[in-house]
């Protein structure tokens, strides 16, 4: 069976089905990537059990098919072809796939496909609607702050939430919290757990160009994603999520406003200094119209100073450079507001008006 296909989309849709390959994995079968062909279309799908991500392109050429085929060599020659024009060429006999492109010929093996699990999902009928790139602007700002440890279960996911017309999503862990939130053009109530580090790979699935819309599904305790040819299906975090709205304390009468790049400049810089054995810290001096900070190790110091607008009284905090740097480079305001109670109290990070985000980071106690 001869199969033809342009290299651009050959290599997006490996690209795409990438990113759910195991990383380690004790079932073979799971390092490849299946392929099926029905209808001139090629549709690739990768899974490592808890994410799955399907992608389909357009194809020349008669016939079904469907086989698996290893998958970082798949990947890496489709990256390497000299042409645009790629034939494919299965041997079922042989169970073998033959990629061709100008004057390069490669073989590789495959295996059975009724060998590859099989992800059923039934299909919703009522799909939530949501911009793309909103979608994939809110994982970014959101997801990094869960829990990378896998002791701490649902803290490893992204709580979404869909409500009154508005979607948010809310990551945690036991040093900071982050909220953000869009309108969303549905009347669905929603609440799940997603896994932060599957939903930060879906977010490399979602691309630029396309239908401006994703389709969202809730179904057998798996979130589905489907957008232009592409779908992703991610397991869901069972449990109850923290009361997160209990830790965010209002009750702060310090308010710093300060240009977001002029704060994350001088942080990356006092952040030389900086050493694990002191958590990291950079301690804060806030009065009148500065905001200074300084680090120091052995081998030396660092001061910094930062313009700001103060409302309250004078403070000496410290922070752990890593947790507010993070949170700086998501936000894309020029301007935030710090608001901040004493030096044991959260600081919450907020724009200028509205509260579209919300940070929330635990200080360093001060020697």
């Amino acid at each position: 069976m001869k199969l033809y296909c342009q290299k651009s989309s050959l290599t997006n849709a490996l690209n795409n089905v990438s990113h759910a390959l195991p990383a380690r994995t004790t079932n073979k079968i799971l390092e490849g990537i299946l392929v099926e062909v029905k209808d001139n279309e090629m549709t690739f799908t990768s899974t490592d059990t808890n994410i799955t991500v399907k992608t389909r392109i357009g194809i020349d050429g008669n016939g079904e098919a469907d086989f698996v085929v290893p998958a970082k060599k798949f990947i890496s020659i489709a990256a390497k072809l000299p042409e645009e024009e790629v034939i494919l060429e299965f041997d079922n006999e042989k169970s073998s796939l033959s990629i061709k492109s100008g004057k390069s010929c490669s073989h590789l093996i495959t295996f059975p496909a009724d060998e590859y699990p099989k992800v059923m999902v039934q299909s919703s009928e009522n799909p939530i609607s949501l911009n793309k790139e909103s979608f994939r602007k809110m994982i970014r700002k959101t997801a990094f702050s869960a829990s990378s440890d896998e002791m701490n279960g649902v803290l490893t996911g992204v709580l979404l939430e869909i409500k009154n017309k508005m979607i948010k999503m809310i990551a945690v862990d036991t040093f900071r919290l982050a909220v953000y939130e869009d309108p969303a053009e549905t009347d669905e109530n929603v609440s799940v757990i997603i896994p932060a580090k599957l939903l930060t790979e879906s977010s490399k699935v979602i691309p630029d160009e396309g239908d401006d819309q994703l389709q969202l599904s809730i179904t057998d305790n798996k979130v589905v994603m489907d957008f232009d040819n592409n779908r992703v299906v991610i397991n869901t975090l069972n449990g109850n999520f923290i009361n997160y709205e209990k830790i965010i304390r209002r009750d702060g009468t310090i308010k710093v406003r300060v240009k977001k790049e002029d704060l994350l400049a001088s942080i990356d810089r006092a952040s030389l200094m900086a050493t694990v054995q002191t958590n990291n810290l950079i301690k804060w001096t806030i009065k009148e119209d500065t905001l200074e900070m300084n680090s120091l190790s052995e081998e030396g110091i660092i001061d910094e100073s930062v313009e700001i607008i103060k409302e309250g009284e004078d403070l000496n905090i410290g922070f752990n450079y890593k947790y507010i740097m993070e949170i700086l480079k998501v936000i894309d305001d020029e301007e935030i507001i710090l608001h901040m109670k004493d030096s044991l109290s959260p600081c919450l990070i907020t724009p200028l008006q509205g509260e579209k985000y919300l940070y929330l980071v635990l200080p360093v106690r001060l020697n």
